[in-house]
This record gives C-alpha cells, sequence and structure tokens, in this order.
C-alpha cells in the first residue's frame, strides 16, 4: 500500500476531497495544515487511520477526528484549538505542548498518552480514559472531566482550577503541587491519590471516596467535605 504523502494530503483537502477513513498510518505529515479548506472548513477526518504518524507541529484547528486511530502518533505542539476527538484513540500519542482549548474529546481513549504541557482549558473529556497519561504541568482549567478514568495518572503542577471531575476514577493519581481551587470533585474516587502541596481551595469533595489520600500540605481553605464522603 502506497503511503500518502503530506503535499498529497493537503491537495486532497483543499480540493474539497472527502478525508473520512483514509489510510495514513505511520506517515510523515509534520507541520501540515488541515484547518482551513474549502469554504474555510476544517478538514473531516473521522475513523481516519494515523496510528504512528508524524503531526508534530501541525495546524488542525477545528478539524474533525471523531473516531479516528491515533496510536502511538507524534502530536507534539499541535494546535488543535476546538478539534472534534470523541471516542479517538490517542493511546500512547504523543500531545506535549498541544493547544486542545476548546477541544471535545468525549470518551476518548488517551490510555499512557503524554499531555504534558497541554492547554486544555474548557475542553470536553466527559468519560474519557486516560489511565497512566502524564498530564505534568498541563492546564485544564475549567474542563469537563465528569465520569472520566485518570487511574495512576501523572498531575504533578497541573492546573485544574473550576475543573469539573464529578464521578471520576482519580485512584493512585499523583496531584502533588496542583491546582485545584474550587474544582468539583463530588463522588470521585481519589483512593490512595497524592495531594502533598496541592491547593484545593473552595474545592468539593462531598461524597468522594478519599481513603489513602496524601493532604500532606495542602491549602485546604474552605474546601467542602461531608460526613458521605470514606477516608
Amino acid at each position: 500500500m502506497e503511503i500518502i504523502t503530506r503535499d498529497q494530503l493537503t491537495s486532497m483537502f483543499l480540493s474539497g476531497d472527502n478525508l473520512c477513513g483514509i489510510i495514513l498510518e505511520g506517515s510523515n505529515l509534520k507541520g501540515i495544515d488541515l484547518s482551513s479548506g474549502v469554504g474555510e472548513v476544517a478538514a473531516r477526518l473521522s475513523c481516519a487511520k494515523l496510528a504512528k504518524s508524524d503531526l508534530r507541529g501541525s495546524r488542525l484547528k477545528e478539524v474533525e477526528l471523531i473516531g479516528a486511530d491515533l496510536r502511538m502518533a507524534n502530536l507534539e505542539d499541535s494546535n488543535l484549538f476546538g478539534a472534534k476527538l470523541m471516542q479517538a484513540d490517542l493511546s500512547e500519542a504523543n500531545l506535549r505542548g498541544c493547544n486542545l482549548i476548546g477541544s471535545v474529546c468525549e470518551a476518548a481513549n488517551m490510555n499512557r498518552a503524554n499531555l504534558s504541557g497541554t492547554n486544555m482549558r474548557r475542553s470536553d473529556l466527559k468519560e474519557t480514559t486516560m489511565v497512566g497519561a502524564i498530564l505534568a504541568y498541563s492546564r485544564l482549567m475549567g474542563a469537563n472531566i465528569n465520569d472520566a478514568d485518570l487511574t495512576d495518572a501523572n498531575l504533578r503542577y497541573a492546573n485544574l482550577q473550576y475543573a469539573s471531575l464529578v464521578g471520576s476514577i482519580l485512584r493512585n493519581v499523583d496531584l502533588s503541587q496542583a491546582d485545584l481551587s474550587f474544582a468539583d470533585l463530588t463522588k470521585a474516587d481519589l483512593s490512595g491519590a497524592s495531594l502533598r502541596g496541592a491547593i484545593i481551595v473552595g474545592a468539593n469533595f462531598q461524597d468522594s471516596d478519599l481513603r489513602g489520600v496524601d493532604f500532606e500540605g495542602a491549602d485546604m481553605t474552605d474546601a467542602k467535605f461531608t460526613s458521605g464522603s470514606t477516608q
């Protein structure tokens, strides 16, 4: 099977071709711009096969990647502002330093992905699985992370101000030095998590599982706990 080149893909996109389901596994697409084509509409790559592809520094603003296969893809420093990644498979992908502001990643698979330093402000991560993912220094202010699975994830120094993590699984998560000011962690499972030195001012832990949580040095001013929480 002949691998489509970056120039060929760009030409197809600008010609208005249907790119849904296109096979691009292992392709070198570094720096490609698929964010504004015919009628200023971003590319539609739903169900595209992009596993192990090189997309470093690519411009994918508002691109549709619903159900796409991006396993082990390299998207470092790419612009995915407002991208649609629902049910996409990004397991073990490199997303370091990406712009994912306002992206929709509902029910996506980000297990063991590297998301360190990403900007995911106001993104929709509802029901996303991020087991073992690296999210250190990431910005998740105001993000919807309800019912997500972040078991064993690294969220050291992450900014989660005003984020919603209702019902999320955060077992054994490293949230040391993270900022969870006014975050909603109602009914979350935080058993075994580290919140050493974290800022949890005004955070809501009502009805959460807090067994074995390390709060040493955390700023817990006005944080909400109830008898329904397990400790």
